[in-house]
């Protein structure tokens, strides 16, 4: 085992852990969602565009663990204050203005970026 994964000659087995529900956790997920998918960059990767992505906020938001369910490529998971970012991103610029958004959520201890660049 290494780094929370096992490793056999059959390949990778990923754990998956199941976060519990959270309030705090909640919005910060839907707050960094929201600051991503609305800023004027970073909108490009929302599908369906802004209107879109409020219209997921306005629907999704009030059932509690639940992630947008689009096709969006930077993916938010938030434990216990903590963000990661997850995903692909076109640029280095992309990657950095997406760490930016995420600490400028309120409630946020850290942020982990962990998106990668396109080559």
């Amino acid at each position: 085992m290494t780094d929370g994964h096992f490793y056999s000659r059959a390949g990778v087995a990923n754990t998956i852990e199941v976060l519990p529900v959270s309030q705090q956790d909640d919005r910060i997920r839907w707050a960094t969602f929201y600051r991503l998918y609305t800023d004027d960059f970073l909108s490009r990767y929302a599908p369906g565009g802004v209107h879109e992505v409020l219209r997921e906020l306005r629907d999704e938001r009030h059932f509690p663990g639940m992630q947008p369910v689009g096709i969006y490529p930077i993916h938010v998971i938030v434990k216990n204050g903590r963000t990661m970012l997850l995903g692909v991103v076109d640029s280095a610029a992309d990657r950095q203005l997406a760490e930016v958004r995420a600490r400028e959520v309120t409630g946020v201890f850290d942020v982990e970026n962990s998106l990668a660049v396109a080559r």
